[in-house]
């Protein structure tokens, strides 16, 4: 209670805003917003709204090639696996011969011996360009 006008009232009624909570300490009226709310007790007191629940994976941060997986709420990307790189930027080891030394070929994307199963039994077989070039041995002929 407070002394109002010279008679003994309660000083909260229309202090404090919605839902807030008034307490008088020394004749003086404290406003504030309950536990579980929120807000400018003054003005209203609103429920605090729990923090969203998020998803760092969904959608994928990480780009094409790659596969993202939850570590501490945070979104850790990593290339999927047969494809090279640091994502966004994963790719194939090879699309074309060109993306492979010299003495290898591109066969489904990887950098590959292309003489394996090319040239005929007992015929050499040497890489050019990423050719394979099948020939006899010295003192034989034939089709390689």
């Amino acid at each position: 209670r407070a002394c109002i006008r010279n008679k003994c009232q309660d000083p909260c009624p229309g202090t404090c805003g919605q839902g807030a909570q008034c307490d008088v300490i020394n004749h003086i009226p404290i406003c504030s917003c309950p536990q579980g709310m929120s807000g400018n007790p003054f003005v209203q007191c609103q429920p605090m709204q729990a923090p969203p629940l998020t998803q760092p994976c969904n959608p994928s941060p990480c780009g094409p090639f790659s596969q993202c997986r939850e570590v501490n709420g945070q979104a850790v990307c990593s290339c999927v696996p047969g494809y090279i790189g640091s994502p966004p930027a994963c790719r194939p080891e090879c699309v074309v011969n060109s993306d492979c030394n010299l003495n290898q070929a591109c066969s489904n994307q990887k950098c590959r011996d292309p003489c394996p199963g090319t040239c005929g039994v007992g015929a050499r077989c040497q890489v050019i360009n990423h050719n394979p070039i099948c020939s006899c041995p010295s003192g034989y002929t034939g089709d390689p």
